[in-house]
């Protein structure tokens, strides 16, 4: 991850914080949720445990390194 970012709720409900760094990811899915950074844009959202203690989170894989735009992150399990 290349970003601190937001985490949400599977409905879009904002939850917490994921800092940059090295984190871990359960799988991903398409929530029909748009996020978008410069040229990055993705519906794909990754399931996560945030640093703000939160479980089973989303996390926009718009900031996860070597996936494209609105493809999934190669490598990581569909949820």
């Amino acid at each position: 991850m290349w970003r601190t970012e937001k985490t949400y709720r599977h409905d879009g409900g904002e939850m917490g914080v994921l800092n940059a760094g090295t984190n871990y990811f359960y799988c991903q899915v398409d929530l029909g949720r748009r996020e978008t950074y410069g040229q990055w844009t993705n519906i794909w959202w990754a399931r996560t445990d945030d640093d703000s203690g939160n479980t089973n989170v989303y996390f926009s894989v718009v900031y996860i390194k070597g996936g494209a735009n609105d493809q999934p992150v190669p490598g990581l399990p569909i949820c």
